[in-house]
Formats: C-alpha cells, sequence, structure tokens
C-alpha cells in the first residue's frame, strides 16, 4: 500500500507531466494510472475513479478504445467500481474488456482469461453463486488446456470454482474437484478457526462451521496482530476454512476500528478451541457421523462489541435421541458455575432431554456456548444440502464471501460471451502502466496476487 509520501509524489509527477505535456497525453494518462492505482490501494476510492476515468480517456485519443493500454486501465476501474460496491458497472465494463481482448487475441489468451476472471469475481461477490458456478467448467476447461491440469493457475481456479460449490451446499462436487474427503470433522474445523483468530488478532463477526469447513468473517481494528487489511483473504485448504477481512464501513451497524478488540478476540478464540475440542470428543464417542452440528457466532449486542458473541450449536439435523446422548456428554464437560445476575450462565438446562445447554466452558469464561442463544434466528438446516449454509449476515453484500442479494437478469451489457469464464481469484499477476514503459501491452491488475495466470 502507498504511502502519503509515495501518493503525494504520484500525485507531483501527474502535474509535472500535465504542464509539459498536457492533460491528454500519453506520458500523463499513464502516471494518472499509477496514482489512481496507488489511490486504490490506499482506499481512496473517489479519487481513484477520477483518476482511472482520466487516463482511461487519454488512452482512448492516443490509441482507441479496442488498444490493450485501454483495455488495461478499463479492467482496472471495473475492478475500482467493483470494491465500491457498483456491481453493475463493473460487470458492463468487464464484459466489454472481455469482449475485445477476445477479439484481439483469442478466447484462451491469458489476458482474455483474466477479463473473464474479473467478470466472475464481481459476480462471487455480489452473491450469484449459481450463476458462477454454472459458468466456472468451461472456464476450468480452458484454463486446463491453455496452461495444463496441473499448473498453479489452473489448481488455483479450480480451488475457487470448489469454494463456490461448497457455498452452494455441494459439499461433494467440491470434495471431487479438491481431490479430498468432504469431511473434516467439526472439532478439527472449530480448533482451525481459532488458530486462525488467535493469530491474526482479527474480531470475528461471523462464522459459520461445520464438519464440512468454516466461512468467518475478521474485521480489523487497533489491536490486532496482523496488517491484514479489507477484502483480503485467508485460507486453510485442508481443513476447508475460508476467512474474509472485512473493516467498519462494510457493517451496517459500525463499530469503531480504532478500538483495542484483542482481548476480546482472544477470549472468543479460547471458547472455539475449548469447544473445538468438546465436539472432537463428542464425535468420537457418538461415532458414525452423528455429531451433525453447525456452530455460529452470535452478536446479541451488536453492535457494542464490548458485549462479547456467544457461541451458536445448531443441532437441528440431529436426532431427538443424540442430542439427549449429547447433553450427557456435556455434563461431563467442565464448565464455569453460574455467574450472579448472569440469566446466560444457568446450569445446563434439560440435561438429557432435547432442552439443550447454555454453559460457560471452564477453558473459556468469558463466552457463552449455548445450543438456545441465537439458534432461532439461524436458517433451518437443509437435510439435503447437509449441514453448511451462509450465515446471517451483520451486513449487506460483502467482498468477497457474502450473502449479497441475487443478481439480477443481466442485459447484453453485462453477458458474459460464452466463453471460459475464471474463479474470484484473480489471475494475471500486475504490473502498473508506467510514463516510462508504455511500448508493450501491460498485464491486468489483479484483485488478489496469490495463485495468478501468468502473461
Amino acid at each position: 500500500m502507498a504511502t502519503d509520501r509515495q501518493l503525494a509524489e504520484l500525485r507531483a509527477r501527474v502535474e509535472q507531466l500535465r504542464s509539459v505535456h498536457g492533460a491528454m497525453a500519453l506520458e500523463t494518462a499513464a502516471a494518472r494510472h499509477d496514482l489512481a492505482e496507488a489511490l486504490h490501494e490506499a482506499g481512496e476510492l473517489a479519487e481513484a475513479e477520477r483518476q482511472f476515468t482520466l487516463a482511461c480517456e487519454g488512452f482512448v485519443r492516443r490509441f482507441g478504445s479496442s488498444h490493450p493500454f485501454t483495455l488495461t486501465c478499463l479492467n482496472n476501474l471495473a475492478l475500482m467500481l467493483r470494491d465500491m460496491r457498483r456491481w453493475d458497472q463493473a460487470l458492463s465494463i468487464l464484459a466489454r474488456v472481455h469482449g475485445e481482448r477476445s477479439a484481439l487475441f483469442g478466447a484462451a489468451h491469458p489476458l482474455t482469461l483474466n477479463a473473464a476472471n474479473n467478470f466472475l469475481g464481481v459476480q462471487v461477490r455480489r452473491g450469484a453463486l449459481a450463476s458462477a458456478a454454472s459458468e466456472y467448467p468451461a472456464l476450468l476447461a480452458a484454463c486446463e488446456h491453455t496452461f495444463g491440469p496441473d499448473d498453479p493457475s489452473t489448481r488455483a481456479i479450480r480451488r475457487d470454482y470448489a469454494d463456490v460449490l461448497t457455498r452452494l451446499g455441494r459439499h461433494e462436487d467440491a470434495a471431487a474437484l479438491r481431490g479430498a474427503s468432504a469431511v473434516h470433522g467439526i472439532g478439527p474445523v472449530l480448533l482451525g478457526c481459532a488458530r486462525l483468530v488467535r493469530y491474526t488478532g482479527l474480531f470475528p463477526m461471523s462464522m459459520t462451521a461445520s464438519r464440512y469447513g468454516a466461512d468467518m468473517e475478521l474485521a480489523v481494528h487497533r489491536g490486532a496482530r496482523t496488517d491484514l487489511g479489507r477484502g483480503r483473504d485467508i485460507r486453510d485448504d485442508d481443513l476447508g476454512i475460508t476467512v474474509a477481512v472485512v473493516a467498519a464501513d462494510d457493517l451496517p451497524g459500525r463499530y469503531d476500528p480504532s478500538e483495542n478488540l484483542l482481548e476480546p478476540a482472544d477470549h472468543v478464540a479460547d471458547a472455539l478451541g475449548a469447544l473445538g475440542e468438546h465436539l472432537a470428543d463428542a464425535d468420537r464417542e457418538l461415532g458414525d457421523g452423528r455429531l451433525r452440528v453447525r456452530v455460529h457466532v452470535h452478536h446479541d449486542g451488536w453492535p457494542r462489541l464490548s458485549r462479547l458473541p456467544s457461541l451458536a450449536v445448531d443441532r437441528r439435523l440431529m436426532s431427538a435421541r443424540d442430542r439427549a446422548r449429547h447433553d450427557r456428554l456435556m455434563a461431563q464437560t467442565p464448565v464455569v458455575p453460574r455467574r450472579a445476575g448472569d440469566p446466560r450462565g444457568k446450569r445446563r438446562a434439560l440435561l438429557g432431554g432435547r432442552g439443550g445447554f447454555t454453559v460457560r466452558l471452564a477453558a473459556a469464561p468469558y463466552v457463552v456456548v449455548s445450543t438456545t442463544v441465537g439458534v432461532a434466528q439461524r436458517p433451518l438446516p437443509s437435510r439435503r444440502r447437509c449441514e453448511v449454509s451462509r450465515s446471517l449476515r451483520l451486513r449487506g453484500p460483502r467482498q468477497p464471501l457474502g450473502g449479497a442479494p441475487p443478481l439480477p437478469s443481466r442485459g447484453p451489457s453485462a453477458a458474459m460471451p460464452a466463453v471460459a469464464a475464471v474463479s474470484s481469484r484473480p489471475l494475471p499477476s500486475s504490473r502498473s502502466l508506467r510514463s516510462s514503459d508504455v511500448t508493450a501491452p501491460p498485464a491486468c491488475r489483479v484483485s488478489r496476487p496469490a495463485q495468478s495466470i501468468p502473461n
């Protein structure tokens, strides 16, 4: 991310070139593109949009609307609009870029696949998972043909396709793509979530975990142990855990990001670890995959983050007999005695029956673990789709994993050509247009640098 000093230098460079060559000169346009990318990374999206627009006008005037430079600038403008959640505009621009690149380079060229990838990435962020899933197979086949089935880029696309299938509840199909078992075990998954929260120090805003993996949102704050910014992803493919990093602007009940939330984040990590150990033991005791539960982070006091969330254990897929057996196992687990005036810390209710429990585990005395608190607010799990569904969101459309509203019927401006469409993972590694390097087509800027398709 560019520092304030670097941004000032880029602005000064733009002004210098504008005064020497003119506002629409090629050198000025390339410098504006560099400035716009730096502003985008710094989160100054309004000014970034203006600089991208001016840069595009300069490239169009010099090269025309179909030149690779122009298309690269448009591609990066669309990615910026995506981060502003202006979905329709981003999709329209990316569809145009894809069509122009396909005509220039061919349908299987890396830059064409990059445009398709970015189009599909906007669909995923918008929440149009079914539409994205229908377009993944063609793209995966094209990438296997162009790069080979074992190329890192092809593997990244295959993994992202599997992520979308998982979020749609198609766990067996996702496991077949990954070449691994679909079932990890709820205990190991929760322990993996606990490690990620503890390692990053980010505050857990939402989580849905099951034996198939977990989907989490972690929020940035002043006391975090890492400098991960909004829009970044963390993955644990061995346990099927996907984490999206969010910020206060992503949530309707905005919190104060200058607040130090490290201590409550650690309390939640302790609770996830303690519950994971208990559920791992319960899974072994019940046997044969009978512990079919989902675990959610439930913010009962949102947006007052000083009030710790609870862990909601949804057991509605279990039979009454299995729930009773699980209750008896919980009765053998050390817990913290009820605190005065704390109704949520009451002793276990109806052990051995269907009432479940509300407890504080001894290893995590500050967080409530309950089979009732927050469970009724979750959608009823589907037996056909197994256990993982998207958790209830504290906000609207999120990036990149969120439950956004469905994509409306696409008109011609937002329609993808019948060609490969790539995963939410960006393809070619990018390098900016430079005023000193404007003789060869630059690669497209990408939303994430890892596992990218090379030029």
